[in-house]
């Protein structure tokens, strides 16, 4: 997360271990808390594969595809922003398309539509590739969820 475009000011959030999904697992996010909200402008996620047990066979292993089911951004309203609530948080990335650094996810719109089901984008391509999300104003971020499975909190 950063507010300035080059994330020279980035903090990094990260998980230490890598996560499997099983059957019990399946959909659910992976969870990293922060200590405190950070402010940002620019969202980017990053993911190098995947490590899944299949769940209709014994397969069980590390896949270099990238299935993202839903990102979520949960951040404060600024001043002028409206809702009944001014310490309401909202997912300010519901609707939006990030930017894509590599090819084009397939079905991208499926990662910010809201919903946490089995409707998911891909990213195409390999190696060093990521998404950013870019909002208009600095927010103080709150939360933020990757179906992929990440998620962090604060």
């Amino acid at each position: 997360m950063s507010s300035n475009e080059d994330f020279s000011d980035a903090n990094v959030l990260f998980g230490t271990a890598d996560v499997e999904e099983t059957a019990a697992t399946k959909l659910a996010a992976q969870t990293i808390n922060l200590t405190t909200p950070v402010t940002a402008r620019y969202v980017r996620i990053w993911q190098k594969g995947h490590c899944i047990q299949n769940t209709n066979s014994s397969w069980k292993g590390y896949g270099n595809g990238v299935g993202l089911r839903e990102i979520e951004v949960i951040a404060k309203l600024k001043d002028g922003e409206t809702l009944p609530d001014a310490q309401e948080t909202r997912n300010i990335a519901l609707g939006k398309l990030p930017y894509v650094y590599g090819l084009d996810p397939t079905n991208i719109a499926a990662i910010s539509d809201g919903k946490q089901d089995d409707n998911y984008a891909v990213h195409n391509s390999t190696g060093e590739r990521w998404l950013q999300f870019e909002y208009k104003n600095r927010y103080r971020i709150h939360e933020g969820s990757s179906r992929a499975p990440i998620r962090w909190s604060a």
